[in-house]
This record gives C-alpha cells, sequence and structure tokens, in this order.
C-alpha cells in the first residue's frame, strides 16, 4: 500500500473536478489502428540490397516469412518507388502484382488462396537512393584533407522504411531482420546487429549482419561509408562511435557517456541492454537530431563529434541527446507504440529520462532548471486553443510524420511524467515502469498498459491522474486565494480554469493536479492532489512567502491573490530557485495573457538581488528581450532598453568577461546569456570589449575560451562593417570542424547592416556551405528575420524546399510552426497564411491554424506590451531603477 503524505486538506464546498478524458486501453494486435489486414503476419525478412551511389539507385533480393492467419488469396503490404520482379509464394509464381507509389502499396493476388500456416514470400526488386534523409539515402561530404566523398546511411521513421524493402511498414508488425549489402571493399557498414560475415570480391564486399532482434520496420538500420571508429566494452555489451575517417578522435566524450548511461538504464530498468553491442554513428550532414535504431543511433555529427572547441551548451545537448536516443533503446525499441498516435510512449519517456540522466551524472549542471525553458515552450503551444491533447489520434499513417505538435509531444510529455513521478515517488514509478517493460518486451504498447503497470506498482488508479494530461489539451491555472485567522495562521482555497493566452475555455476542462505547497523560505513542501474546486489547505502564516508548485516541477500555472504576491516579491531573492523560477513563469505568462499588470513582473525582475541561478536570469532576460524587441520604433523603446540594461549590468559586472576555474558551467551560461543581451540592447562597453577580444582571435593573439566565443561573434556581427564582415566570413571559411564553422556563420546572420544581410543571405543557400553543413542554413535566413524580415521572408519563400530538406518527413509540419512564429512581426499574416496554405499539404490544415493562431497572439501581445510599458515608464518607473 502506497501512503502519500498530503497536507491537511479540508473539504470544504465545491464540486468534484471530473477529468473529461477516456482512458486507453491495453494493446492488442488485432484492435491495433493500421491500413494493412492483419489475416497475414511477417515473421522474418531476409534482404539483400546492391546500391549503386554512382546512379542512386539500388537493386534487391527479399524472402519473406510469413504466417497465414487465416486463407488468403491477396498479399497486401508496404512499398515506394520500387518495381518488383519474379515474385513467388513457396517457389511458386503468383498470378498478379499491382505497385501504386501513390497509394505506397503492393498488392500481390494469388493463384488460389494460400491455407493458414507458414508460407514464404520471394521477389526481386529494384528502387532509389533518396537525396535527402528518407529510406536509404547517400550524404555527401567534404573531407577534411579537401575532396568529395559520400556515405550511405538510413532513416525509416515514420513509414520510411518501405523506401529501401517493400515491407510491414507499420509498428505493430515486429519480425526479425537479416540483412546483407554490397558496398565497396575500402568501406566500413554498421547495422543494427553485429557482422556475420564479409566476403570481398574484387572492388566490392558483401557483408551479411547477424538477424535482429524482433522488432518494426522503422528500426532498421545499415550506414557505410569511409568511416573509422573508437571502441569499448563493459558487462557483455560493446559500444562504438563512429564517424567520418580522421573525426572519429572527438568521438571520445560521446563513447564515454554512451558506457554511462548504458550502465544507469540497465540498472535503472531492470533490464538489461538485450543486444551485443551499441554502435554510435555520426552523420556529416544528413538529418536535424538523431535516431534511435536499434543497436545503431545515427546522429548528426555535431551532436556526436565534440572537438576541443565545443562550448558547455554544445557538450550538454550532446550528452542530453545521447541520454534521450539511448532511452528508446527500451522505450521504443524493446517496447514499442502500437500505433503512431501513441508517440508519446517513446517520446515524452525518452526526453523525461533523458532529463533524469543528465540531471544525475551532472549535478552542476542544474538540467532539470534547463529544461524549464523547454516546458515554458510547450506550455506557450499548449495555452493556444487550438492546442492538440499529447495522445494525439492519426487516422493516416502517412500523417504520422507531421501529425503532432512535438512540444507538446517532447517538452509536456516530460514534464507531465516528471511531475507524475514526483506526486508517486520515484521509487514506486521506477517499479512500475520495470513492470510495464517487463510486461510488454519485445511487443506492443498503449498508454492503457503504462498505467496498468503504474496502478499495481503504486496501488492508486494512476489512469484517473494521468489520463487528464494526455488525453485532452492544455493544463490548469491554479487560483490560490488566502485567509488569515486573528493569530496569523493562513489557509489558502484553491481553484482552476484551463489557462489560455487568448479566448475562454469553452468545454469547461478540469485535471487532477498534482501540487507542492512550500510555506515559507525553507519549508518541506506538502503534496496535494486538487480534486475539486473550493478545495482548502492549511498553509503556515500569512507572513511567510508562498508556493504551490514548489520546485517548479508541476505543469501547471499558479496565480495568488495580491497580499501573497506581494509577500512573495518582497521575499523574491531568498526563495529557493526552483520556487522563483515557477514564479517568474507564471507571472509572465499572466502579463501575456493580460491577467496582470506589467509592474508585476517587473517587480519579481528587479528583485533578483545577488542571486546568479541562470535560469531565473535566463528567463528574466528573454521577457525582456521580447518587450525591447516589440518597444522597436515606440517612444518609449530607449528608456526601456536603458531599464533592461541597468536589471542585467550589476550581474555581467560580477561576473566579469574571463571564467574563473571554480566556475560552474551555469555560471558561464549566465555570463553568455547577460553579456550578448546587454551588447544586442546597445551598452557601448560591452560592444566595445567584444570588438576588442575578436581582433586578438581574429589576428591569433588571443585565444577566447570556447564557451565566449558564441557570444562575443554574435555582438561582433551585429554590429560589423564590410570589413570585420569579411573578417568573421575568413574565419568561416578556415575552420578545422563543423562545429566552429557552424557557429561563426550562425553569427552572421546577426548583422544588421542590410548590404551585409543581403550577403548573408545569398551564402546561406551557395555551395560555400558545404553538405555537411545544410543544417544550419535554415538557421542563418530565419535569424536575419529580427532585423531584415522582407530579406529573410523573401529567401526562405524562394528556398523553403532546400532550406527544410535536412528535416525530410518532418519538414511540413516543421514549416507550418517555423513560418508564423518568425515572420509574424514583418510580413503580414494574410500573405504567411496565404503561402503555407499554398505549399503545404492538404493535411496539414490543422498545424497551420495552431500556428497561425501563435502569430496572431504575438501581434495582439505586442500591441498591449508596448501600451503597457510605456505608460509604466512615463509612470516614472524607469527612473527610479
Amino acid at each position: 500500500m502506497k501512503i502519500l503524505k498530503h497536507a491537511c486538506i479540508l473539504m470544504i464546498g465545491g464540486a468534484p473536478l471530473v477529468t473529461m478524458a477516456s482512458p486507453e486501453l491495453p494493446f492488442s494486435f488485432d484492435a491495433a489502428f493500421g491500413r494493412l489486414p492483419k489475416n497475414i503476419v511477417p515473421l522474418s525478412y531476409d534482404i539483400a540490397v546492391v546500391p549503386d551511389t554512382d546512379a542512386l539507385t539500388l537493386t534487391g533480393t527479399e524472402s519473406v516469412r510469413l504466417r497465414f492467419r487465416s486463407a488468403s488469396a491477396t498479399i497486401e503490404f508496404d512499398s515506394l518507388n520500387e518495381k518488383l520482379r519474379d515474385v513467388r509464394l513457396d517457389g511458386q509464381p503468383v498470378k498478379n502484382v499491382v505497385s501504386s507509389d501513390e497509394q505506397q502499396l503492393t498488392t500481390v493476388t494469388l493463384p488460389a488462396p494460400a491455407q493458414p500456416g507458414l508460407h514464404t514470400l520471394t521477389f526481386s526488386y529494384s528502387g532509389k537512393i533518396e537525396q535527402g534523409p528518407q529510406g536509404l539515402f547517400a550524404q555527401p561530404y567534404k573531407k577534411s584533407g579537401g575532396g568529395n566523398a559520400l556515405m550511405l546511411s538510413t532513416q525509416m521513421e515514420n513509414t520510411d522504411a518501405r523506401r529501401m524493402f517493400p515491407c510491414w511498414d507499420e509498428p505493430a508488425f515486429r519480425s526479425r531482420f537479416r540483412l546483407t549489402m554490397t558496398v565497396p571493399a575500402d568501406w566500413q557498414a554498421v547495422s543494427n546487429m553485429p557482422i556475420a560475415k564479409r566476403a570481398v570480391h574484387g572492388a566490392t564486399a558483401t557483408i551479411t549482419f547477424k538477424t535482429s532482434p524482433n522488432m518494426p520496420s522503422y528500426l532498421l538500420e545499415f550506414s557505410g561509408g569511409d568511416l573509422a571508429h573508437i571502441d569499448g566494452e563493459r558487462d557483455g555489451v560493446k559500444f562504438r562511435v563512429w564517424a567520418i575517417r580522421g573525426q572519429e578522435q572527438y568521438g571520445r566524450e560521446a563513447l564515454a557517456n554512451t558506457e554511462e548511461i548504458l550502465t544507469d538504464y540497465s540498472e535503472y530498468f531492470g533490464y538489461h541492454y538485450p543486444l551485443p553491442k551499441l554502435d554510435s554513428i555520426a552523420v556529416p550532414g544528413g538529418f536535424s537530431g538523431a535516431m534511435e535504431n536499434w543497436g545503431a543511433i545515427t546522429y548528426n555529427q555535431s551532436l556526436l563529434v565534440l572537438p576541443p572547441t565545443s562550448t558547455i551548451d554544445e557538450r550538454q545537448h550532446a550528452f542530453s541527446d545521447q541520454a534521450h536516443e539511448i532511452a528508446h533503446q527500451w522505450y521504443g525499441d524493446l517496447v514499442t507504440m502500437g500505433w503512431w498516435d501513441d508517440a508519446w510512449l517513446n517520446e515524452s519517456f525518452a526526453e523525461w529520462r533523458a532529463g533524469k540522466e543528465t540531471d544525475l551524472r551532472n549535478p552542476t549542471w542544474k538540467w532539470w532548471e534547463t529544461t524549464d525553458e523547454d516546458k515554458e515552450k510547450a506550455m506557450a503551444s499548449d495555452a493556444r486553443g487550438t492546442a492538440q491533447p499529447i495522445h494525439q489520434p492519426i487516422s493516416d499513417e502517412l500523417q504520422a510524420d507531421s501529425a503532432f505538435d512535438s512540444d507538446i509531444v517532447y517538452s509536456k510529455g516530460q514534464a507531465v511524467l516528471r511531475m507524475l513521478e514526483n506526486y508517486l515517488g520515484p521509487d514506486t514509478f521506477r517499479d512500475g515502469i520495470r513492470q510495464y517493460l517487463r510486461a510488454r518486451a519485445y511487443s506492443n504498447a498503449t498508454s492503457g498498459d503504462l498505467w496498468n503497470a503504474l496502478s499495481a506498482a503504486s496501488g492508486t488508479d494512476v489512469d484517473q491522474i494521468a489520463s487528464g494530461w494526455t488525453e485532452q489539451p492544455g493544463f490548469p491555472l491554479v487560483n490560490v486565494a488566502r485567509h488569515c485567522d486573528t493569530a496569523g495562521a493562513r489557509t489558502i482555497s484553491l481553484r482552476q480554469t484551463r489557462f489560455l493566452l487568448r479566448g475562454s475555455d469553452l468545454k469547461a476542462s478540469h485535471w487532477r493536479v498534482p501540487l507542492l505547497v512550500r510555506t515559507g523560505v525553507t519549508g518541506t513542501p506538502q503534496s496535494v492532489l486538487l480534486t475539486q474546486d473550493g478545495q482548502v489547505v492549511v498553509a503556515g502564516r500569512c507572513e511567510e512567502p508562498l508556493s504551490v508548485n514548489a520546485g517548479a516541477i508541476g505543469y501547471f500555472r499558479s496565480q495568488y491573490d495580491d497580499a501573497t504576491l506581494a509577500i512573495n516579491t518582497r521575499n523574491f531573492e531568498s526563495l529557493p530557485d526552483g520556487d522563483k523560477i515557477a514564479l517568474l513563469d507564471d507571472q509572465w505568462a499572466l502579463v501575456e495573457a493580460g491577467a496582470v499588470p506589467v509592474a508585476s513582473y517587473l517587480n519579481l525582475a528587479t528583485s533578483m538581488g545577488s542571486n546568479l541561478d541562470m535560469r531565473a536570469w535566463q528567463q528574466i532576460a528573454s521577457s525582456l528581450a521580447t518587450i525591447e524587441f516589440d518597444m522597436r520604433g515606440s517612444p518609449g523603446h530607449d528608456a526601456f532598453a536603458s531599464l533592461a540594461r541597468s536589471v542585467l549590468k550589476p550581474v555581467a559586472n560580477r561576473l566579469g568577461w574571463i571564467a574563473k576555474a571554480e566556475e560552474g558551467p551555469e555560471v558561464r551560461k549566465l555570463r553568455q546569456i547577460v553579456l550578448e543581451d546587454l551588447g544586442f540592447w546597445g551598452d557601448q562597453s560591452v560592444i566595445d570589449e567584444a570588438r576588442l577580444r575578436f581582433e586578438g582571435l581574429f589576428a591569433g593573439r588571443d585565444v577566447i575560451e570556447p564557451d565566449s566565443q558564441p557570444f562575443i561573434l554574435n555582438i561582433v556581427s551585429r554590429n560589423a562593417d564590410s570589413a570585420t564582415f569579411e573578417q568573421l566570413r575568413a574565419l568561416a571559411k578556415r575552420a578545422v570542424n563543423v562545429i566552429d564553422r557552424q557557429r561563426i556563420y550562425r553569427a552572421l546572420a546577426n548583422v544588421r547592416d542590410r548590404q551585409l544581410a543581403i550577403q548573408v543571405a545569398e551564402i546561406s543557400v551557395s555551395p560555400e556551405l558545404p553538405p555537411e553543413d545544410s543544417t544550419v542554413r535554415v538557421d542563418m535566413v530565419t535569424k536575419l528575420s529580427a532585423e531584415h524580415p522582407q530579406l529573410s521572408w523573401q529567401t526562405f519563400s524562394n528556398h523553403a524546399e532546400t532550406l527544410m530538406a535536412p528535416l525530410s518527413g518532418y519538414a511540413p509540419s516543421a514549416m507550418a510552426e517555423l513560418v508564423p512564429r518568425t515572420y509574424w512581426n514583418g510580413i503580414s499574416l494574410a500573405e504567411i497564411d496565404g503561402w503555407l496554405r499554398a505549399h503545404e499539404p492538404a493535411d496539414m490544415s490543422i498545424n497551420v491554424d495552431r500556428s497561425m493562431e501563435t502569430a496572431q497572439f504575438k501581434l495582439a501581445e505586442k500591441a498591449a506590451l508596448v501600451a503597457a510599458v510605456d505608460a509604466y515608464i512615463q509612470a516614472g518607473h524607469a527612473q527610479q531603477q
């Protein structure tokens, strides 16, 4: 029995809150969504592929062992851009074969119905090698010593395995795969499993890999090229980091990360990593991000190959991304969602476990505070009237790439799981996860399977709490009203409504809300489950500060009565960092929603005192930057910029420009934040110092530590003349590694000078950027929009296909989000909307609607903020700082 430590709760009035969501049933193969009939099930594949990298084509043979669950005269499976020949069942020719690229489907008709039992389907086929990250794709790159080269790799998720070989390309159809590839004899080759045999025939080698475990088609992986590796071994598992030859030496940090993470996960999950090896493969360019192929994870090169000049930001995100992908080896690979509507079971859990692991192995990073930024982005998306739930219904497999909001599925899912783990208790939560993995290993699952396992471990009906957070969109605003008795003892009354940035909730949504109530500065938080409006909680004394989201663990907003907010503001500097962060986040969101005056937030922002918490200052700097951007061109802009500088300048003065040996990573990151913003807001002393340091760097007199390079380059670029611009460009061209080169090219896009901005736009779509830098192109173009919206928009709209290519199947959803978010302030919303509708598939309409709602909000917010801040300044507040 689980004993929960609740605060004293007085049930005074109010009706119980009802969760407006239906639970999901446990996984059933027959009930799992999908378009392919389930009367025929693939058990194993034997696939042999011969790629032709000159012609970008492939030929292959395939043998699929099938179980006919009932008699059938037809066999249906997925295919795309492939021609099948000599199709046979059990060695006998079939009657007819029809392949439709439009439907991505092949239908085989038999001479007579095949009876229930085991059968073997064989055929030869031809297909194509893709030029973007879908299926088997070719990735060109520049060799470090000069000259062009190419490697092959794969990207199968969600529905692109069918581009490399015809298959049952749905997650519920788990099978075993034996892959054979014929490649140049001097290539190295990697797949999910170790090599079983390698036969060299002159200039080519035929490589057969061992048979994979039972897994869905989207996890199959192959990479080949002029690759080299470093390796290690622990607990019977071999692990390697692969990169293009000459770059593998920079994979040592990733190799060490792999060993730590694998060890921790095998212990935490109570389920030893089940494959004999884990390869991590750096793809030079290719796709944006990483892919969790079982036993052979692919990463964009910048996430895996870390030269000595890598910054703390780059190293942190590399560790976090590795922790995410390795978590998928259990969440997603060992246990796979039954259909794409439960993609959150993969992504939210991998993101949550990655956060937990990153914090565990790197406590000085204060990682949960860092992830608060992602949580806030998710809450901004979730505060739209058109927001989608975490568990998003998907009726068409071809929409799976673009049917979900990544902020919701990744960051909201992570935050909700962290909140649930804290409520149930970490050990209980872990026990439930272990039960879930053991019960569903080498199979599929739904949310219902997870809630059942957690309920069994906790003795709590977890579905009653959790489904409200996964099955409906949005999140609550918890209103806190205090009552003080004659002795100064405090009780608080709690109510909730859905938090929306604009509009009202017509559905009367409700949640069961796990609160952590802290009274005073050092009080131990008390767990409270908010289940009904009017619920009353005993909460210390009225003169003490109060938080109902101690540690910023909850995924909800809080609004305190005026008296409590005033006490919290007076004590703000001494509050625990997490409580400060939650208060800053919520008060700023309430300002954005027009629910409270801007002064209520600025009073907090100017009360940080000597505290140097990175995330709190990052939140303040971000909010001030929003106001500064919106104020441009208004009468009060310069006065507000002066106020903003006065808030951050004392922090910069305390930190200085040179990192000290005893500084932790968060202090180094804080220096980056405050100095870059001061430079962007016109602090001449900061601009001059940045220029001086850059001159020394360019002349080779001085070395700027990696953590300082990005903000110095950004400040210098923003204020660059033609000569300085050419110096920056020359630095980029002579950079010896991808990370340094991309850092400088991104910095170039900060330029304010119009003619220089035109050059940046030209560079962004030119061959000056080598193929392995393809992911930086869209960053350069969109960054230009801050100062040159028309130029940026013209470049983006004319080259959208090139700029979005690294995202492959995810490009439509990414573009639907990116365009309104980037161009709302410089391009008419009607033009944005019209362009998107003309360039997006029809099924992206709801995604466009969501993003246009965000753009409309940003315009309304700008008008409201400008008026409010102008009034604030005219009232004399700025001069008082």
